[in-house]
């Protein structure tokens, strides 16, 4: 890939808006295939067949973010891809569910909460890197689980263009 600059960023409506409505995690499959259009947006997968399980989320709880590092010394990019859930209400169930997401190595999509899907850890997977499980104490505190679940990826996570080609259950 050349590192030529070839396009430049034009300021848009103010019509965006922070958060994410849900994410949908699997098994992380490194046989799984992504077909990518010029844009670099996911069109299409092959290989194979992860299923991805609903995790939906309160509004201005769950947030997905990415940091790049980069080294002029040693040459060297990647993106650290953080995502952070929260579930409500503690019970046996909630409380197996965080024991299989902390122990296995996960493929996710997230859907923003303007509509766009992103894949987290294409090539590496993520996993679940700290999390709690709180009573709270005041009446209005959280009574639930909070995680984080981080991937180290040598590109931003990519654009999902149709979600329909991936088994959602």
């Amino acid at each position: 890939m050349a590192c030529l600059l070839n396009t430049g960023y034009t300021l848009g409506c103010r019509d965006s808006i922070g958060g994410i409505s849900l994410a949908y995690i699997g098994n992380f499959d490194a046989d799984q295939l992504y077909t990518l259009d010029g844009n670099n947006n996911i069109t299409g997968v092959t290989g194979s067949t992860v299923s991805y399980y609903t995790f939906e989320q309160e509004m201005e709880t769950g947030s997905f973010a990415q940091e790049g590092a980069y080294s002029t010394e040693n040459g060297t990019v990647f993106f650290t891809q953080n995502l952070s859930l929260v579930f409500h209400k503690n019970d046996a169930a909630l409380r197996n569910q965080l024991l299989i997401l902390s122990q296995a190595n996960l493929s996710v999509i997230v859907k923003d909460q303007r509509g766009e899907y992103w894949l987290v850890g294409k090539q590496n997977g993520v996993r679940v890197t700290a999390g709690a499980m709180n009573t709270g104490k005041a009446f209005g505190d959280l009574n639930g689980v909070t995680i984080t679940l981080t991937g180290k990826e040598p590109e931003p996570a990519y654009r999902i263009d149709d979600i329909n080609d991936f088994v959602i259950i």
